[in-house]
């Protein structure tokens, strides 16, 4: 996807400095990452390349976590002397943006849309405001919509009410924005800007119904802890596929050794009640696990698909049912794009099953090739550890794949 992304991540965070001294709001921690490190994994997962960080306060501790790339995005840095406001950043920012066409988004707030679809439905628009409704709340001001365009405006209720509310999410053109804008550098986009054009413009609303959360206030932001610990931000269902990693997720690992038969697989506590669990939430699940004791001359494909059969047996009992077990017998020294942390294995999955989207997978494993082929793939990464360290490309740890499949119980 070539269209880039802005992201306004210059906030001081007033209304959080108790919780967050001394940090950017979008650095803000947010079950152990920060809050800004989950809007680029979204946007990573959702192919977007370019992002564009709007920085200010504190700026260094962005750019000395993130540095240049987060993954396959490339992030470039663009620093206010001073603060501009919320217009003002953008303005300022687009001016070093050569793409007509710019995604806004706000680094306090999370929804989950499919950005694809947004610029589907709406490649010709000159400017789309993404709405979400929300259920009996006074915390925000409500925007008024007639069908998909919007037509005002109103303040915070002093009553809780119902309605639609603005996700913080824009699709702008550069042009319209620069024809509609104050003559002055400092200005609120909010205020100055879309609270204004509505009158003389038609403007889009795009609905979107997933998860939406703004961390702005300390009650929002203790939810997220919540909330992003237990993926409800990634809104999970059947539409997902679930990719496991074999040897140390399943069954014991065998130490500088290969599950050769059958008798050499004991499967991990507890790991029947959570797949239980987990083949209920998942459309899929899928097996990926790299077996060089085939290439080493230790084992036969013969053994391997031996063993396979017999745990695919015991999870049937169980009524776990596997959509497909994938393995990679090649050593490691030949560089095989089917052996993790390629993505061959993945691939041969999505050939097999096209209805596979990466941008709506898991991968669950216990070592670094495991995360590196969820990141590779454009996969959400869950790290298997009881003493995970910090600096693996992981974006949820749990202790073991019962512990992970807690978090999807009502």
């Amino acid at each position: 996807m070539n269209i880039p992304v802005l992201i306004l991540s210059g906030g001081l965070g007033t209304r959080l400095q108790h919780l967050i001294p001394d940090l950017p709001k979008p650095m803000a921690n947010v079950a152990g990452k920060p809050f800004l490190y989950h809007l680029l994994k979204f946007l990573q997962t959702q192919g977007i390349k370019d992002v564009y960080l709007s920085v200010g306060y504190k700026s260094e501790t962005i750019e000395n976590y993130f540095h240049s790339y987060f993954h396959s995005i490339h992030i470039h840095y663009i620093k206010e002397a001073e603060p501009l406001g919320t217009g003002g950043a953008i303005a300022y920012a687009l001016q070093h943006i050569s793409s007509q066409k710019i995604l806004i988004l706000n680094g306090d707030t999370f929804l989950n849309l499919d950005i694809t679809q947004l610029l589907l439905q709406h490649s010709d628009a000159t400017f789309v405001m993404a709405v979400k409704y929300i259920q009996q709340s006074n915390r925000y001001g409500f925007v008024e919509l007639n069908e998909k365009h919007i037509i005002g405006f109103s303040e915070k209720p002093l009553i809780p009410k119902s309605g639609w509310v603005n996700a913080g999410v824009y699709l702008l053109d550069k042009n319209f924005f620069f024809s509609n804008i104050p003559h002055q550098s400092k200005f609120s986009f909010e205020t100055d800007f879309l609270e204004k054009i509505y009158l003389q413009h038609k403007i889009i609303a795009f609905p979107a119904n997933n998860y939406f959360i703004d961390i702005g206030v300390p009650d929002d932001f203790h939810k997220a802890q919540d909330d992003f610990r237990k993926l409800r931000h990634l809104s999970i269902n059947k539409n997902w596929t679930l990719f496991l990693d074999r040897d140390g997720v399943i069954n014991k690992k065998l130490e500088n050794d290969y599950v050769k038969k059958t008798d050499e697989l004991v499967l991990i506590e507890n790991v029947i009640d959570g797949l239980k669990i987990l083949r209920e939430q998942f459309g899929r699940i899928i097996i990926v696990t790299n077996q060089q004791g085939i290439g080493k001359g230790i084992m036969t494909e013969s053994d391997l698909n031996t063993v396979h059969e017999y745990l695919l047996e015991l999870l049937a009992r169980e009524n776990i049912f596997i959509d497909k077990i994938y393995y990679a017998p090649d050593l490691e020294s030949k560089k095989s794009i089917m052996r993790k942390p390629q993505t061959g294995m993945a691939l041969n999955a999505k050939k097999d099953f096209p209805d596979i989207q990466f941008y709506k997978s898991i991968m669950v494993g216990d070592s670094l090739s495991d995360l590196q082929f969820a990141h590779n793939a454009g996969m959400h990464a869950v790290y298997l550890s009881s003493h995970p360290a910090t600096n693996l490309p992981y974006d949820f740890v749990f202790k073991d794949l019962f512990n992970f499949s807690q978090i999807f119980l009502k």
